[in-house]
């Protein structure tokens, strides 16, 4: 494909599960996609769910991570996802691919 930019679907602590890059590498933001307001929505929705699942001073440890509760919402998740690859879809102009990592993290679930 001749895109400028790829995003990455991936989760991470913090951390919406937009990732962006262009030939160089990772880059802060793609306006097309920041300046969305359905995109905003799903992307801070994702982030706080995932992020949720890290437990601070929990089951003996500094930092645990909350398989089950991950577990539990799969579904909800992946619908969140769903719904974020359609928008991206809808409003992509042809500068950007997408690459989703999501879903194979959480079919290993």
């Amino acid at each position: 494909m001749n895109n400028k930019y790829k995003i990455k679907l991936m989760t991470e602590f913090l951390h919406g599960p937009i990732w962006v890059y262009d030939k160089e590498g990772f880059i802060d933001s793609l306006s097309l996609v920041e300046e969305d307001f359905i995109i905003k929505e799903l992307d801070k929705e994702m982030a706080d769910m995932y992020s949720s699942y890290y437990e601070f001073d929990s089951h003996d440890e500094a930092c645990w991570f909350n398989k089950e509760k991950q577990k539990e919402d799969k579904p909800k998740m992946l619908e969140l996802l769903s719904k974020l690859k359609l928008r991206l879809n809808e409003i992509n102009d042809g500068s950007f691919e997408i690459e989703d990592l999501i879903t194979l993290e959480y079919e290993k679930l």
